[in-house]
């Protein structure tokens, strides 16, 4: 059994929109940026590499190696002199993900030492995705983030006597699910403005406990952020919550037929549709 983060990467629009470039898909950014293998520095010179790059076109997903080379120095011993030597050698450790291109979303076994942190995982991965020609020849960059929990942000939202004040953030337009009443227009202002994140706000004496957790499972499946202000009790001082809850971790079966990666993208997609279409209460 391993287990895997659970990953939203998406494909926004650039400010300055450029005439001259190519109009691909966001899927198809993303597809091709993995592909590419690239190579990128993602900080305190430590450098990183996407190879392994295994196809499967019937399922829409792309499987990838990812992981980090460097320097290490190794004692070693010379059977012909009987010397004891000291050699200098590259190390490689590495974890495997899936592209699941049906939901633009990444699933990444989580690996000490290469990949135990879903935020640092997504952000190393992001820097190796923009790295490529593919999001700049589309004017676009790569966005990569953890998909969050909801559920306990949703059950105190369902459980409160009251909700005064609800706020969400949208980025621009990409994921072809989101939230279509405001999620959606939200993003489409952001970009028609310049913007890089918008804020969305509603206060009201109770708000619709259904349409708010229909928009807080859309948030967190973007991986974007959202606040709610309850009152847990009739007559009680309200609360202010957060939608920040743990990246989503999910298991795999490493000892089934299909294989690993087969394994992991379904994983990937079950843990994301639980995320975006689960009912609570």
């Amino acid at each position: 059994m391993v287990f895997i983060h659970v990953l939203r990467v998406k494909c926004e629009p650039l400010e300055q929109s450029d005439f001259l470039a190519k109009q691909l898909d966001s899927v198809e950014v993303i597809s091709q940026a993995i592909k590419a293998k690239p190579t990128a520095d993602v900080g305190r010179g430590s450098e990183w590499h996407l190879g392994n790059i295994q196809e499967i076109e019937k399922e829409d997903a792309v499987g990838f190696a990812m992981g980090r080379t460097a320097m290490v120095t190794s004692p070693r011993f010379d059977e012909t002199t009987h010397d004891f030597l000291e050699e200098e050698t590259k190390r490689a450790p590495f974890t495997l993900g899936i592209f699941d291109q049906r939901h633009q979303a990444c699933g990444i076994i989580r690996k000490p030492g290469v990949s135990q942190n879903a935020t640092e995982i997504a952000a190393k991965l992001q820097t190796l995705l923009n790295a490529t020609r593919f999001p700049r020849e589309s004017n676009a960059k790569i966005i990569v983030d953890p998909v969050r929990d909801p559920t306990s942000f949703i059950e105190a939202l369902q459980t409160a006597s009251a909700v005064t004040r609800f706020s969400f953030y949208a980025s621009r337009p990409n994921p072809h699910d989101v939230n279509r009443l405001i999620q959606r227009p939200a993003e489409e202002f952001t970009q028609a403005a310049g913007g890089e994140r918008t804020k969305v706000e509603v206060e009201g004496e109770d708000l619709d406990r259904q349409v708010l957790t229909d928009l807080s499972q859309a948030v967190a499946a973007v991986g974007e952020t959202a606040t709610a202000n309850v009152r847990p009790e009739p007559c009680a001082r309200t609360k202010r919550i957060h939608l920040a809850g743990n990246p989503v971790s999910e298991p795999v079966a490493i000892d089934d037929a299909r294989g690993l990666l087969f394994r992991m993208l379904e994983a990937t997609r079950e843990a994301y549709d639980r995320v975006r279409n689960a009912r609570l209460g």
